[in-house]
């Protein structure tokens, strides 16, 4: 049965994804990723023209998709209240990092070296998520929802808490014997980033 183009692409990108991650991006060859996804070397040239290529392509990929669910969040708030959307916007962030661990993983051990790569990817694609929570941040100030306060500083806070797990999960599992991929993690997970941001943004009412 003959692939479509997009199944085939799909199958390079999720090889080379999944090679990415076990051994790094510089000891992957276009070769293995061939072998992996069982497609002819000269396809990934074709549709990707390098290696970086596809490491741009799982990039955009995985942040398109989460903007998605970044975008659900917003549409589905029907109270207008930006602690709702705020939580909304945590779990869905949390969830997706979940869900898409090992792309997760490897985008932020690829982000850790300094390229032009990861300077694109973080003047593009971080500065649009930094934005969706700078958004209910200033909004729930405008309202009275929350305290003013540095904005920069509670979504430092609230990345570092909501990515570790996900970043190191390995830490999470042989430091702390944790699971951070099953449903009881991610919901503790999910609730004790929203308190600790919440603590932030109102620490007057957090503290009665």
């Amino acid at each position: 049965m003959k692939r479509s183009p997009k199944h085939t692409k799909q199958k390079i990108v999720d090889a080379a994804a999944a090679l990415f991650d076990s051994q790094g991006f510089d000891r992957t060859t276009v070769r293995q990723i061939a072998c992996a996804a069982d497609v002819n070397v000269a396809l990934i040239s074709y549709y990707f023209k390098h290696k970086q290529g596809l490491l741009e392509a799982i990039m955009m990929e995985y942040y398109e998709l989460l903007f998605a669910r970044m975008d659900a969040c917003k549409s589905c708030d029907e109270q207008g209240r930006m602690d709702v959307q705020l939580y909304r916007m945590i779990e869905a962030h949390i969830r997706f990092q979940s869900e898409m661990n090992q792309t997760t993983r490897l985008i932020q051990r690829e982000l850790s070296v300094e390229s032009m790569l990861g300077r694109e990817v973080m003047s593009t694609y971080l500065t649009r998520l930094k934005h969706y929570f700078v958004s209910v941040l200033e909004e729930g100030m405008e309202t009275g929802e929350f305290e003013l306060t540095d904005v920069d500083h509670v979504i430092i806070c609230l990345f570092a808490i909501a990515g570790f797990p996900y970043t190191y999960p390995q830490i999470v599992r042989e430091v702390f014997y944790i699971e951070p991929l099953e449903e009881q993690f991610i919901q503790q997970t999910v609730q004790q980033v929203y308190t600790v941001v919440r603590q932030i943004l109102t620490p007057a009412a957090s503290s009665r």
